[in-house]
């Protein structure tokens, strides 16, 4: 969605950019949500729980974050492993990358929850 200039009272702006954050989290874009609502709490920090939706945002795209970088290390973790053993066939380091992968998502799943106890 292209950059628009908000028009109307402070008020409406901020229920607009709050509808915006609701949508953008539902959607798993918490990136956007947070950009929304940084907007929010900067003119009008006592707005609705914009500050409260602002944490949760943030610590949701740091766990969604942490899930990637775990899922990648995975996958090059048992590439490397498919290195050390002298794989030759290149289907196999592709299904070494993703079982990784899966393997290092899973991993990472189990300490984002630990974490979040």
């Amino acid at each position: 969605m292209p950059k628009q200039m908000l028009t109307g009272t402070l008020d409406e702006q901020c229920e607009f950019l709050y509808r915006v954050a609701q949508e953008k989290m539902a959607q798993g874009n918490y990136t956007g949500a947070v950009h929304a609502l940084k907007e929010i709490v900067k003119y009008a920090p006592d707005y609705r729980d914009a500050q409260a939706l602002l944490a949760e945002a943030r610590q949701r795209k740091a766990a969604q974050s942490a899930l990637l970088w775990w899922g990648l290390a995975g996958g090059a973790l048992f590439i490397g492993v498919g290195t050390v053993l002298q794989v030759s066939n290149d289907l196999i380091f592709l299904l070494l990358a993703l079982v990784g992968a899966l393997v290092g998502y899973g991993v990472g799943t189990f300490f984002v929850r630990l974490r979040v106890r």
